[in-house]
């Protein structure tokens, strides 16, 4: 019966990808892997993701940076092949989570530090702004994206430092966000149902009842995104990594038995 408090959490966590774009498995992985299992919950919110991932896809098929997913997205493919694979081989994700944990919470500090020292102020909306981003930083942050994302099933702040990185604001960030990992998520259920790795038992009952529940929440988030400032918007996204990071942290030293 425990398994069915996933479902309100289901809500809450597609509620925040629908509004700013990520954020689904590192709010639901945490609170579904002391339940069902770590390798269970990573399967199961890969799979939800698929339907937050789409609807995001179609609320902002208009913003996409074709020339910057198609690098991101060949990058990140051997990556989340290898990340999917070892995760199937039940490997010790704690260093994994800890290293992960401290880029996210390093990055988010000084970018947050940058942001509020220069005061900058963007005034059009659903902007992009162009700026370039050197191949190997691409190349590497594409592969440790899909990597991350097969290994613990949450890599969202890498490409969030991706996004940012190249200018990707708001709209823009939401729709290439959900662009870049829709393929690779794919990629790796493709792995899990080769493998006959999908959670058996009332969990599927579960991930039934989740589907319409991530489709009210996304939307509901969708009316949101419009009314909130750019430059709120990209300080919300920072000081959740900062959340996420120390949370990582924690988890896995202090926390950690």
């Amino acid at each position: 019966m425990n398994e069915y408090w996933i479902l309100i959490f289901v809500f809450l966590s597609s509620f925040v990808y629908g509004l700013i774009g990520f954020g689904d498995a590192l709010i639901l992985i945490p609170i579904a892997s002391p339940i069902i299992g770590i390798q269970a919950a990573i399967i199961l919110v890969t799979i939800w993701g698929v339907v937050p991932s789409v609807l995001n896809l179609i609320q902002y098929r208009h913003f996409m940076d074709k020339k910057f997913l198609i690098r991101a997205i060949l990058t990140g493919i051997p990556g989340a092949v290898i990340g999917s694979l070892l995760l199937l081989l039940s490997i010790n994700l704690r260093w994994v989570e800890l290293l992960l944990g401290c880029f996210i919470l390093t990055y988010s500090i000084l970018k947050i530090r940058s942001v509020l020292k220069t005061k900058e102020e963007i005034q059009t909306e659903d902007i992009f702004i162009s700026k370039e981003i050197s191949e190997p930083i691409l190349i590497i942050g594409g592969f440790s994206y899909g990597l991350f994302g097969g290994l613990i099933g949450a890599s969202g702040p890498i490409n969030v430092a991706l996004l940012e990185g190249t200018g990707h604001y708001k709209e823009n960030f939401i729709g290439n966000f959900a662009a870049i990992g829709f393929p690779l998520t794919i990629l790796k259920i493709s792995l899990y149902i080769a493998t006959d790795s999908f959670p058996k038992d009332n969990l599927l009952i579960i991930f039934l009842i989740g589907l319409p529940i991530i489709i009210f929440a996304s939307k509901l988030g969708h009316k949101l995104t419009p009314k909130i400032p750019v430059e709120t918007f990209r300080l919300i996204i920072l000081v959740a990594l900062i959340i996420i990071g120390i949370r990582s942290i924690l988890k896995q030293t202090i926390f950690y038995t």
